[in-house]
């Protein structure tokens, strides 16, 4: 910028000696020095923002490496996990037809014992027990009966045990098939949620690495452009100093013209005197005048360009409402637009909470041409009836629902942030109806 004005001052003013004088070349001259003197130093700005995001630019490609190692690692997770699926269902198979073989035993036994019950409620098994003893012939006899007699008794017992054995295995397999069944859908959404927060970030990353390519290449243009006017007052300069040389061969030659005039008319004021005494005699001098050297060509300098159902929504995070559903013009961009939602600002880690059940359309980072450019991490919930929600500039990695996934009036979805196009922790939220924004005022 400062080097184009510098050149600006010679466009259209022809630089030579006949337009102006030593010293006011010699002024352009250091003027023209000034300028690149601080054409100079922004060039050795440029050099320090290039390798500014030079080191940037590596930085983010080493964090999205490490991300990208990271999803490679819940990817791998995640088939462990889905084999482990597969096998506990086998597991789950084999424990099914064991609790139907087992619950048939316990069912067969159980009629058993009603059976047994019935009989010693017609005959009283006590004392038919004693009756079969009592009926014996002789000592012999009495003890053969009295082990039949112990053996139906212990026969009875071991039912009772098998059967309360049973119950227990059944009672046992049956609660580790729950507990093995909620373990699993616990670390299976424990990892899709992480696996979604990680691409998320991948999303970011790559828009971030673009970024900076493209200031990248902004900044070294406009350090090319330095660089090209740069040259072009080096020109200038050099100009300048050749006409600097030729006034100051000009002026030289007009002393010294000068001089030869003066001796000149002196020598012959001389000769007119000696000549007085001895006769009168009209003399005429000579004047031997030499003509100013021409203006040198004048030089010319280029230019160079200038290059919303009352009640039926909560509030979905704690805070202030810092702008309401409006027309404003973008803290961002500055341009003069359409504001579609409320901005609800807080300090500190502040939860975000579904504002009403449904479910999650979107979950993720708004990269552009998603539809959800601008927004930063974001998530979007359809309530179904033409409703539909959404959340921005949700802090990274904080997300906690995936796509696809039911959630209640209340639930937490994430933290707010400062992501997207975004000048300060806020939470922007949006109502639509059948696909429009509405004013969220009337409906929370």
């Amino acid at each position: 910028m400062v080097a184009t004005v510098a050149v600006g001052l010679f466009s259209g003013v022809p630089i030579n000696a006949m337009a102006a004088d030593l010293s006011e070349l010699e002024k352009q001259q250091q003027e023209i020095q000034q300028q690149r003197s601080n054409i100079g130093s922004s060039i050795e700005e440029k050099d320090h923002e290039v390798s500014v995001l030079e080191r940037k630019q590596q930085t983010t490609a080493s964090e999205l490496e490490s991300l990208v190692k990271n999803i490679n690692e819940t990817n791998k997770k995640l088939q462990k996990q889905q084999l482990e699926v597969s096998t506990t269902n086998a597991e789950i198979s084999k424990l099914k037809e064991e609790i139907v073989v087992l619950q048939k035993s316990i069912d067969d036994r159980l009629n058993l014992l009603k059976d047994r019950a019935r009989a010693i409620q017609v005959n009283g098994n006590g004392q038919a027990y004693m009756n079969v003893l009592l009926a014996s012939d002789n000592f012999s006899d009495f003890i053969d009966r009295a082990t039949m007699v112990s053996t139906l008794v212990n026969a009875d017992k071991e039912i009772m045990t098998d059967q309360k054995k049973d119950e227990d295995s059944l009672s046992s397999k049956q609660g580790q098939t729950e507990t093995k069944l909620a373990s699993l859908k616990k670390l299976a959404n424990e990892i899709a949620l992480s696996k979604n927060n990680l691409e998320s970030q991948k999303s970011q990353k790559d828009e971030l690495i673009l970024a900076i390519a493209a200031e990248k290449d902004l900044t070294q243009q406009q350090k090319n452009d330095l660089i090209s006017q740069q040259d072009t007052l080096t020109a200038s300069e050099k100009a300048i100093a050749g006409n600097i040389q030729a006034e100051k061969n000009r002026q030289a030659e007009l002393q010294l013209a000068a001089a030869r005039k003066a001796a000149a008319e002196r020598t012959a004021r001389e000769a007119a005197a000696k000549a007085s005494s001895k006769t009168v005699a009209r003399i005429q001098t000579p004047t031997n005048e030499s003509p100013a050297q021409q203006p040198s060509a004048p030089v010319s300098i280029p230019s160079v360009g200038a290059s919303s159902n009352g009640g039926m929504f909560i509030k979905p995070a704690a805070g202030i409402l810092t702008s309401g559903f409006s027309d404003r013009t973008n803290p961002v961009t500055g341009q003069h637009e359409s504001h579609k939602g409320q901005d609800i600002a807080a300090g500190g880690s502040v939860p975000i909470h579904a504002a009403a059940g449904g479910t999650v359309v979107f979950s993720g980072f708004g990269a552009p041409g998603s539809g959800y450019g601008g927004y930063g991490y974001v998530v979007e919930i359809d309530h179904g009836n033409g409703y539909q929600t959404l959340y921005g500039h949700m802090q990274a990695g904080s997300l906690q629902v995936v796509a696809g996934q039911s959630v209640s009036q209340g639930q937490g979805i994430g933290i707010m942030g400062s992501t997207g196009q975004s000048t300060g922790q806020h939470l922007h939220f949006e109502i639509h109806k059948n696909g429009v924004p509405v004013d969220p005022s009337p409906y929370i």
